[in-house]
């Protein structure tokens, strides 16, 4: 999507900020901060880091009574890829269903790439869709930027809240760019936020606050809506005398 100043701005004093919706995967050529991990060490598929591919997908096999009782549905789950491809940490993200065990099962006997930074491996968090739409079509995985799957409709902003610049930050002059990273559920709720490359000063904390807020209509896959990794880039730039 297309970056534009948000309209209706709520200036306070000479701050202002820029709001940048851009799926997870897609990468973000513009920002210069070099990609950081989590806690445990994982990268998001951001900036210089590199997705992981999905090599060769292995179908889910699952019960007949586990069909009927599943439904038309399909399993998102979030994985860690590793530096030899090796699948890890593997979490249903939405509701539960009969068909987790199969999908997980399917995802862990798949071949995968792993990301890379600067051409080096590294543990990268990737999204996997199975879809189960009846006896006759095969639920095969499906990853990779979701703009690039058959079917997938990405979510669309229904409603983005202005961040505010914190005291602190304009006490201190600090000014940048962060990164949010999060899930929109099939709600078209954001969840699981979390701030990929901390600003400080308080920005960070303001930021959350504000991706709280946004409402989405919801991705879908095969018109089925389903959760993905979306991230959003708050600017936030001081102009003016003190």
């Amino acid at each position: 999507m297309e970056a534009k100043p948000v309209k209706g701005v709520r200036m306070k004093r000479t701050a202002w900020v820029l709001v940048l919706l851009t799926l997870a995967g897609a990468g973000l050529g513009a920002q210069d901060d070099t990609p950081t991990p989590d806690a445990d060490g994982v990268y998001e598929p951001y900036a210089g880091v590199r997705p992981a591919r999905l090599v060769q997908a292995t179908p889910a096999v699952v019960l007949p009574e586990e069909s009927r009782a599943g439904g038309r549905h399909i399993c998102t789950l979030s994985a860690v890829v590793g530096v030899d491809g090796t699948v890890s940490k593997i979490e249903v993200v939405g509701p539960k269903s009969p068909l987790d065990d199969a999908a997980i099962a399917a995802v862990k006997q798949s071949q995968f790439a792993p990301g890379t930074l600067d051409g080096k491996p590294v543990p990268v968090r990737t999204f996997v869709w199975i879809p189960f739409l009846g006896a006759d079509q095969p639920a095969i995985p499906v990853a990779g930027p979701p703009r690039r799957i058959a079917g997938f409709t990405m979510p669309k902003p229904l409603k983005t809240v202005e961040a505010e610049f914190s005291d602190e930050a304009r006490r201190k002059r600090v000014s940048g760019s962060l990164l949010v990273s999060f899930v929109v559920t099939e709600e078209g709720l954001p969840a699981s936020l979390r701030v990929v490359n901390p600003l400080g000063a308080g920005l960070d904390e303001e930021a959350l606050k504000a991706v709280r807020q946004f409402r989405f209509s919801p991705a879908t896959l095969d018109g089925i809506a389903v959760p993905v990794p979306l991230t959003v880039e708050i600017s936030f730039n001081l102009r003016g005398r003190y």
